[in-house]
């Protein structure tokens, strides 16, 4: 079943729609002149060691820093997103955001500087959260490689230990093939994050049953999709919520009306999931 949708996906997306759309955003944020050594310097000289006493965490530069996270013979890549004003004394949220397979190629895509210009990262300044940003590979992809699932979490312990996290505002989710991950850990992880959201997925999607079973008020789900979704069906998702809306009180189901399967990339889209995201956080 993954193996289909990951082959249609590709399919349908061309890389170069992505690269055009992430390096807009990057220009956006003044990024967009920085080369690739630039970008491995800065991310790399961001990064913050693990403290020698517990809870005596450093003071962070906001902007991106880079880590990787030990699975067996993988080095996973991952980027850390620190928020202006980040204060080492107080609790951060933390989000994960979980990308979809076009980003999923036979290497790990940290070393392109376009990558500053994923929608999700816009939250962070506005919100004040850390959000984190794992990469996957062909042969290292969720939710179809359970250990790159479970280094996920390893992932997000890591972070806890640079970075004064609040472990009651933990929350993860994707788009497409990332938000069908997200079900994963909703089934096998769901004490570990206080909520969830998803963008271009919908349950349906998952080889998992009961994946809405930890959903509640008090640990929802947001997701959004866009009507003219050509890849997975809007309509699906639809019908996946009527069945579902008055079992699941804690589900928040919204749309967009164009924009497609990667409607976050194009116009509006860092707006649709700083919406989306306020939700999930101000509910706390």
């Amino acid at each position: 079943m993954y193996y289909w949708m990951l082959m249609k996906l590709r399919k349908y997306i061309l890389g170069i729609l992505f690269f055009f759309a992430a390096a807009v955003g990057y220009c956006q944020q003044g990024g967009g002149n920085a080369l690739p050594g630039d970008w491995l310097a800065g991310i790399n000289a961001h990064a913050v060691q693990k403290p020698s006493k517990a809870g005596a965490f450093a003071p962070a530069k906001s902007g991106f820093a880079l880590y990787f996270s030990r699975a067996g013979n993988v080095d996973q890549p991952y980027l850390v997103y620190v928020p202006k004003g980040y204060d080492p004394l107080r609790k951060t949220p933390l989000v994960v955001f979980l990308h979809g397979a076009i980003l999923a190629r036979d290497s790990f895509r940290y070393r392109d500087p376009t990558i500053a210009g994923e929608p999700v990262f816009s939250v962070a300044d506005m919100y004040k959260t850390l959000v984190v940003f794992p990469f996957g590979e062909a042969g290292f992809m969720w939710p179809a490689t359970v250990a790159a699932n479970e280094n996920i979490v390893a992932i997000i312990e890591q972070v806890k230990g640079r970075y004064n996290t609040d472990d009651r505002q933990v929350y993860i989710g994707g788009i497409s093939m990332g938000g069908i991950a997200t079900y994963w850990f909703m089934k096998h992880k769901p004490d570990y994050f206080s909520g969830f959201y998803t963008f271009s997925s919908t349950p349906s999607l998952s080889s998992e049953t009961g994946v809405l079973d930890a959903v509640s008020q008090v640990k929802p789900l947001y997701s959004m999709n866009a009507k003219d979704d050509a890849v997975f069906s809007y309509e699906n998702a639809a019908r996946d919520y009527e069945l579902q809306m008055h079992a699941v009180k804690g589900w928040y189901f919204s749309s967009v009306p164009t924009g497609g399967h990667r409607f976050i990339y194009g116009k509006d889209g860092s707006g649709y999931v700083q919406r989306l995201l306020g939700h999930l956080l101000m509910k706390q």
